[in-house]
């Protein structure tokens, strides 16, 4: 009887170092696993954000180019309107317009090919002080004109410009924090899954001890 009992005593102090060893690495396991699914959700949100952002960056370079050849088709369309016009009326502004005309090609040139937003900002502001000259010219000879909506386009390309400017690094800087977060994602599963067989290690120890007590009896 006395080694009967000695022996379930031997086992429960076995059991229960076991169970202390559960309750720390459970504790630890909790906290790591919070870590570890907190830095995965981290690094997909950045890979979203870096395709979202590289679609952005795509959907902007087009549309600031489409909407300085828009602004330059439309432009063009209201300065042949204007000159035919002056040419059936015989107004004296014409050469202007001629000379003005001349002077748009060559910004709008430049605006196509520049990369400079600076340099962009004041070829625009050049070319709406041209529009406000021709409108001017074409009021003399009684002829009504507004440049309102090539303006409208310039503005807004210039826009899109500018948003495309502020993203093109992002792509870049995200994907360096994704290295980051998936470099401490490496390091935190290391630990994570040495717990987890410590873990399962320990619970088939208890499973196993519990099983040789029940095994042993009095009878």
């Amino acid at each position: 009887m006395s080694e009967i009992v000695d022996s379930n005593r031997l086992i429960e102090q076995v059991i229960d170092k076991h169970n202390r060893f559960l309750e720390a690495f459970n504790t630890e396991f909790s906290e790591i696993e919070s870590k570890l699914n907190a830095a995965r959700e981290q690094s997909l949100a950045i890979k979203k954000e870096i395709g979202t952002t590289e679609s952005r960056i795509e959907v902007l370079n087009e549309k600031y180019h489409l909407l300085f050849h828009q602004a330059k088709k439309q432009r063009e369309e209201l300065l042949n309107q204007v000159s035919d016009k002056m040419r059936t009326g015989t107004a004296a502004g014409i050469q202007d317009v001629k000379r003005i005309t001349a002077r748009m090609d060559e910004l709008e040139k430049r605006l196509q090919t520049s990369k400079n937003i600076e340099d962009e900002e004041r070829i625009i502001v050049e070319i709406k002080k041209l529009f406000y000259d021709v409108e001017s010219a074409a009021g003399k000879a009684g002829i009504a004109i507004t440049f309102s909506g090539v303006t409208d386009k310039l503005n807004e390309a210039n826009s899109s410009h500018r948003e495309l400017l502020s993203l093109q690094d992002k792509p870049e800087q995200n994907t360096a924090s994704v290295k980051e977060y998936d470099k401490q994602i490496g390091e935190i599963e290391g630990r994570f899954n040495w717990l987890r067989h410590r873990i399962e290690s320990h619970e088939n120890a208890v499973a196993y001890w519990e099983k040789q007590k029940g095994g042993i009896n009095v009878g």
